[in-house]
């Protein structure tokens, strides 16, 4: 992720919220911005560099919902996530249209009870149709009316409304002349619609037509409130909603998800959408009412069924990929086979079925004993009869996210293992090209080096031509450190890195590398300065790997540096160490680039500029050499402002020198 797209604002006053969502937003990149109101949240979005919101409605006040639906028609981009409380979802409260999960939250039905407010509930189709929300409010003391359609809704509560406030009038009096004498006195009566506080109505539209709708509703009675819930699965509806523009609402106990949803909806959620497509089921058992029943509230939750009662027409419907999931009555009337035995039978079909058994709650032995077949034939789950609906299409869609999910790792795993052999093939090819640079390259070049030497001593009297046996010799030199860098890389990457331990003198080091390189940098008008202490402590290590790591510092500083700047190398003694700077004025390295200076064949942009040759090689192999002394190397660097390269070296011998 960019910087800017991994920065989550959350808005709370509390500390709970925050130590809970941390765990999972860290170990995905994210980092966490805590502000305590709307108006610090509008300013901190106003700085462009936060990718999400979640505001926690357990210590923001509910009635600044549409505030924050506001705020967020403001930056479109962002993904607003709402932690819905008691308080935020209570039937009191006028607000927008609010979404609730499924099964009903805890004790919401019976804030409906209590309420006088009148109270829509938009339920899905598969909800609706099983009366699994009617029954849930039946169970709390709650009648409410259902609806199949939500076409003349608004018209409906406009009706209800005025009737409310029709009963709530006082009675006007009709005065009656009696024969027997006197007058009579009569509260006048007229037809009046039964009040409904609770209305239960099928839904099928988005969440842009439930706000269309929710607004209608209100535009006519302000005070009814309006609820959307759905038996979709969590992760699914707020992929869905993400995409769409849409603020997600969940419980404040499913907080710890908003990282995976975040995660999955910038890299996977399109590829799992269209990886699944419509999904098959097979769908078998005895009892024809509940078949009829679950094959339409599968299908009305967007699955391809195909229902049977016959267990050897389910087998021979079953052939590899038929079938995504198979859900099966354990007691099938007309099978040869139990079903145990038919799982098993449609698993050596398909092995990459998922299976779901429904089982009798009677005789408890067969319950007890169909649930724990589950696990045995490591079947997904195991429901009782009679089987609600809403239960199997969540059953139904773990599994399926489970198949899915499975066969996805095993084609990562395995062009995962096609890309390991490329690139042993590749490594092979580099070992190889290096050995061979090391063998034919490197002999030719010391003649070329030794002849142009040779020639340079015997063309003094001649000017010109001593001049171009100089370019030779000097090309030929520079030719030299970057086949030294290769062979050094072959080395490292075989493991066959020579380094001799033996008695280090790093004082006489670092001045013979600072007498050879400040003739190059007085040619570039450097400031070059050397600060040892008279004395260091004997070292263990190889005298000439630790000079190649204290120049390729001073060649890359010098490089590096423009003209009139300055380096210093420094050598300081610690209690348990000796450290040794390379500091300059030079170009720096930016923060982004700071990670990565040890990989191999790596520059910068801007050393890219400057450099006269190289593979950028030369850290990775100072680093190698140093690490294979016991020690490490460090950088600090501000882009623009300079450098500093250390590494430091420990008193103590390491214990077992690498060869």
């Amino acid at each position: 992720m960019a910087e800017s797209k991994g920065r989550v604002l959350v808005i709370t006053t509390g500390k709970e919220l925050l130590d809970e969502l941390a765990p999972s937003m860290s170990g995905r990149g994210l980092e966490l911005v805590c502000v305590p109101t709307l108006k610090y949240a509008a300013a901190r979005l106003a700085t462009g560099d936060c990718s999400a919101m979640v505001v926690d409605f357990n210590h923001v006040p509910p009635a600044e919902r549409e505030a924050f639906i506001e705020l967020h028609k403001q930056f479109p981009k962002l993904h607003l996530f709402m932690l819905e409380s008691v308080a935020s979802i209570t039937p009191t409260l006028s607000s927008p249209v609010r979404r609730l999960s499924w099964p009903l939250p805890m004790g919401f039905a019976d804030q409906v009870r209590v309420t006088v407010r009148t109270v829509i509930i938009l339920a899905d189709q598969v909800l609706f149709s099983t009366g699994a929300v009617q029954t849930a409010f039946h169970q709390s003391g709650v009648q409410p009316m259902s609806l199949e359609t939500t076409a003349d809704l608004p018209e409906f509560v406009r009706r209800q409304t005025e009737a409310r406030i029709a009963a709530s009038q006082p009675k006007k009096i009709k005065k009656t002349w009696s024969l027997l004498g006197g007058t009579t006195e009569e509260e006048e009566s007229e037809a009046a619609p039964p009040l409904i506080n609770v209305v239960v109505a099928q839904f099928a539209g988005t969440q842009k037509e439930a706000d269309a709708l929710d607004a209608a509703i209100r535009g006519v009675s302000p005070e009814t409130v309006c609820y959307m819930i759905s038996g979709t699965d969590l992760v699914r509806y707020a992929i869905q909603s993400l995409k769409d523009g849409h603020h997600v609402s969940i419980s404040r106990e499913h907080a710890g998800r908003i990282a995976g949803i975040l995660i999955e909806n910038s890299e996977g959620a399109d590829i799992r959408v269209k990886g699944r497509g419509t999904e098959r089921i097979l769908l078998l058992d005895n009892f024809k009412p509940a078949l009829t029943t679950l094959g339409q509230a599968l299908q009305g939750a967007g699955y391809a069924v195909t229902s049977s009662m016959d267990g050897e027409e389910a087998l021979g419907l079953c052939v590899k990929g038929a079938f995504h999931l198979a859900v099966i009555g354990t007691a099938i009337t007309y099978a040869e086979h139990s079903g145990a035995e038919l799982a098993q039978k449609l698993r050596e079909r398909d092995p990459d079925l998922r299976i779901i058994f429904m089982v009798d709650q009677y005789p408890l032995q067969a319950a007890l004993k169909g649930v724990s077949q589950v696990v045995e034939l490591g079947l997904d789950d195991a429901i009782l009869k009679p089987v609600e609906a809403s239960r199997l299409i969540f059953s139904v869609e773990k599994a399926l996210e489970r198949r899915f999910l499975m066969l996805e790792n095993a084609r990562l795993l395995k062009e995962t293992q096609e890309q390991k052999g490329q690139l042993e093939l590749i490594n092979g090819f580099q070992k190889k090209f290096f050995a061979t640079v090391a063998h034919d390259v490197k002999s030719p070049l010391t003649a070329i080096l030794g002849y142009s030497e040779v020639l340079n001593m015997k063309l003094k009297a001649m000017p010109n031509e001593q001049r171009y046996a100089s370019n030779i010799n000097t090309s030929a030199k520079t030719l030299n450190v970057l086949i030294s860098d290769l062979v050094d890389l072959a080395a490292i990457e075989s493991g066959k890195l020579r380094v001799e331990i033996g008695t280090l003198n790093l004082l006489a080091v670092v001045q013979d590398v600072f007498e050879r390189v400040k003739i190059a940098a007085q040619k570039r008008n450097l400031n070059m300065t050397l600060e040892v202490p008279p004395v260091l402590p004997p070292l263990a290590g190889d005298d000439s790997r630790v000079g190649q790591v204290v120049q390729n510092l001073c060649t890359n500083a010098i490089q590096y540096t423009k003209e009139g700047g300055k380096i210093t190398i420094k050598a300081e003694a610690q209690p348990d160490r000796i450290v040794v700077s390379v500091i300059d004025t030079g170009i720096g390295i930016s923060k982004e680039d700071l990670p990565r200076v040890w990989e191999r064949f790596f520059q910068t942009k801007e050393a890219q500029g400057m450099r006269k040759a190289g593979f950028g090689l030369g850290l990775k192999i100072a680093r190698e050499i140093v690490q294979r002394h016991g020690g490490e190397m460090g950088i600090e660097s501000e882009l623009g402002v300079g450098s500093r390269f250390f590494f430091h070296i420990p008193l103590k011998a390491p214990s077992a020198p690498a060869k």
